[in-house]
């Protein structure tokens, strides 16, 4: 044992001395400081709005070369290693006290440009949210192997992809020729100009080539072609892959990068370091692209302001339009906000002279918009004063019955389900759950009804205000009614868009469409007639600009 213990503490010793010989080697590297400004103000994520502000640490001469300001790194905080950026090198500090090293460099990829830093505290001092919070969605997560990959394409290429001048557009065709203010807009762009426009555009998809996709194609080109880059945003998935369409026809497809949500991490942070590094001028994309960091920024767009799609769910719960405002003004670059029409948000910058409306000519818009029927006004109560409280009238019947003749009818219903809503047949008030006072739904042709809370069924039902015991459905969904249509149409085709089975295309010969808001298909062609059934639910919807 006394031999053992002598062989095993001189081994000790040696582990011991070499772990106090790097010790003692960190502590020497660390305090040789830069040799150019050694104080790096860092911009700390501690998720603590308190915290919410630059840091002081120093840089030693290992990291001189990579703690470059933009780039991310570990810093020492209250004991534990956090994340941070390093926002600006000074030669000194405002901390009078002996400063913390920086612990490491992540990566010496500058990817918080001063505009985007600019843009952040802006957006955090008007949502009163934090920087960081507004980082977290602006600045993807690191990956290293894009980052490795796209240097190693940079090196072996001779010159950047994408970044040499896009092709010309052709002018026949222009998607902006029946707006006459429009050539003034595109000619402030072009000459480096900031204007700011409401686009109210007309509804022309049967011509793909005047349809809106080509309009912001068009303008980002014109953009381009000045050596200034666009931010381009829409709601989805189907708008982004007709807008890609659009640009990949006028632009080449290395002269934009796409981003949006559901990319993968690589692919995501490839195609942020692209617009980053300046291989593009233009970026697309879904939410996740309002902060695409495209240099020279000369042009911001958004299309359809008032779809949901566009607010950001997490704190501090940014509108697109706010972004891309505060990047325009910061920027000095043109905006533009498209749409069939205008939310109220909008309209109080138009209002407010902070946009200036862009439409067609009245003759324009009558030649190209819809015939326009609301069902149940004084002549249909007069001809059918059954049928014009139907859920379904005559005059709706008959307009779908013409229409089939030609090509699809759209059936937009603003429910999902079979009957997500029932009432007392007495006195219409909402049927609720006696257990958890949920409301009473119908989930199929078949069996009782069910609260959609608990799924307790209920058999038997008693109105606690008027005392009735039958029930009657409250709102209609859109299984329910394309089970209505099929037996008022028999022999139609029938398709159903909604919720996990959103249908991006229909073909143009005749069938009924049923889908929800925001479901829509397109139609080649066009749809023959449109039916907006429950109109009146839209009021529902818990906002202020339901209406």
């Amino acid at each position: 044992m006394s031999e053992l213990l002598a062989l095993i503490g001189p081994a000790t010793t040696a582990r011991s001395a070499a772990r106090d010989a790097r010790r003692r080697a960190r502590a020497a590297a660390r305090a040789t400081l830069a040799a150019d400004r050694p104080v790096a103000r860092v911009l700390v994520d501690t998720g603590l709005a308190h915290l919410d502000r630059t840091f002081d640490y120093s840089v030693p001469a290992s990291l001189e070369e990579q703690a470059v300001p933009g780039a991310r790194v570990k810093v020492r905080f209250a004991g534990r290693d956090l994340d941070g950026f390093v926002v600006e090198r000074t030669d000194r500090a405002d901390h009078d006290g002996r400063l913390q090293p920086l612990r490491r460099v992540v990566s010496s990829e500058p990817v918080l440009t001063p505009h985007l830093l600019a843009v952040a505290e802006r957006l955090a001092a008007a949502s009163a949210g934090t920087v960081g919070d507004v980082l977290r969605l602006a600045i993807p997560p690191r990956h290293a192997t894009a980052e490795k990959a796209l240097d190693r394409q940079e090196a072996g290429a001779d010159t950047v992809s994408g970044a040499g001048d896009p092709p010309t557009a052709r002018r026949e065709g222009s998607a902006w020729e029946p707006y006459p203010a429009a050539g003034a807009f595109l000619g402030h762009v072009g000459s480096g100009g900031a204007p700011g426009a409401s686009w109210l555009a007309l509804p022309s998809v049967t011509d793909a080539a005047r349809d809106w996709p080509a309009a912001f194609a068009e303008a980002a080109l014109v953009a381009a072609r000045a050596g200034r880059g666009s931010v381009l945003v829409v709601p989805d998935h189907r708008d982004l892959t007709r807008l890609e369409a659009a640009v990949r026809a006028v632009a080449g497809p290395s002269a934009y990068v796409r981003l949006t949500a559901d990319q993968g991490p690589q692919a995501r942070y490839t195609a942020f370091l692209r617009a980053l590094r300046g291989h593009v001028r233009i970026a697309i994309g879904t939410r996740s692209a309002a902060f695409a960091p495209v240099g020279d920024l000369g042009l911001v767009a958004w299309w359809d302001d008032g779809d949901d799609l566009l607010d950001e769910p997490r704190a501090p719960y940014l509108p697109v339009r706010a972004v891309l405002r505060e990047r325009a003004e910061v920027a000095g670059a043109a905006v533009l906000a498209g749409g069939f029409t205008r939310s109220v948000a909008v309209q109080q910058l138009v209002e407010d002279r902070v946009l200036v409306p862009l439409e067609a000519p009245r003759p324009v818009v009558r030649r190209a918009a819809p015939r326009v029927r609301v069902a149940g006004d004084d002549r249909d109560l007069a001809r059918d004063p059954a049928g014009a409280r139907a859920r379904l009238p005559s005059v709706a019947w008959q307009a779908a019955k013409d229409a089939l003749d030609t090509g699809p009818v759209l059936v937009q219903v603003p429910r999902r389900g079979y009957v997500p809503a029932m009432a007392c047949q007495s006195c219409r008030r909402p049927a609720r759950c006696e257990a958890c006072h949920g409301p009473v739904a119908v989930a199929g042709g078949s069996g009782p009804p069910q609260c959609r809370w608990c799924g307790r069924a209920v058999r038997e039902f008693d109105c606690p205000f008027c005392g009735g015991t039958r029930l009657r459905a409250a709102v209609t969904g859109a299984r329910r009614t394309a089970e209505e249509l099929g037996r008022a149409f028999p022999g139609v085709p029938l398709h159903t868009s909604g919720a996990g089975n959103v249908l991006d295309r229909v073909a143009g010969a005749p069938a009924l469409v049923v889908a929800t808001p925001g479901a829509e298909p397109l139609a080649e062609g066009g749809y023959a007639a449109g039916l907006l059934l429950d109109a009146w639910a839209g009021l529902d919807r818990p906002a202020l600009d339901a209406g």
